[in-house]
């Protein structure tokens, strides 16, 4: 799937912003969701963008197992190998769900919801512009991309997101799922659970590709 992804031109807005018009200027949910990438249950993982990097220029990674200072620690400190932080920007949660949204509630079959109630850190969401290196090779991949990470569970994002902003991603990550020792209290990878029915009844429609 990877490789019948085609490369995707350059966003004239990315290749722009600067550290005051990211504070500045209105945040751009709907850019940012389309044409992104979704990836729950994320960590810190940069397969997503080190094999898909000139395809999508938006990332978003929703994690609800790290707290702010960490996850803002590992965003300035350790990154995504090749790329550094010139911008960024907490996101208010009036930005990202700016006409509301209804949750569409798990099922007893979807796993244990009170374990998720009992893992999440305090929510928050930061955007982030990541820049290539000066001396590492065009071939490492774009010059810039966008990261919006949330702390946040993965099926309740997705709904805020997309389902309630009329959009859908171009690409959906089920890399590290979370389940067992992860914590994940329901399975991402089983199609008749919950995160996979937000996805594929999005009224917006289906994501293109499946990493």
């Amino acid at each position: 799937m990877i490789k019948e992804l085609p490369l995707a031109d350059y966003p004239e807005q990315l290749a722009s912003l600067t550290p005051s018009s990211m504070m500045s200027d209105p945040f751009p949910l709907q850019e940012l969701l389309k044409d992104s990438l979704y990836y729950p249950s994320c960590g810190f993982v940069g397969s997503p963008v080190k094999h898909l990097g000139g395809q999508v220029y938006s990332f978003i990674y929703v994690d609800y197992g790290y707290n702010k200072d960490k996850a803002l620690m590992e965003l300035k400190n350790n990154g995504f190998k090749g790329y550094r932080l010139i911008a960024q920007r907490e996101v208010r949660k009036n930005e990202l769900t700016p006409n509301g949204w209804q949750p569409d509630m798990p099922t007893k079959s979807d796993g244990d919801f009170n374990r998720e109630t009992a893992r999440h850190k305090p929510p928050f969401c930061v955007w982030s512009i990541m820049e290539r290196k000066q001396d590492v090779a065009e071939s490492h991949g774009s010059l810039r991309f966008s990261l919006l990470y949330l702390c946040a569970d993965g099926v309740a994002a997705f709904q805020a997101l997309y389902v309630a902003n009329h959009a859908s991603p171009k690409v959906i990550a089920i890399i590290q799922p979370g389940e067992a020792f992860g914590g994940n209290w329901t399975d991402f990878e089983y199609q008749e659970k919950i995160l996979a029915r937000s996805v594929m009844n999005n009224p917006a429609g289906q994501p293109g590709y499946l990493l």
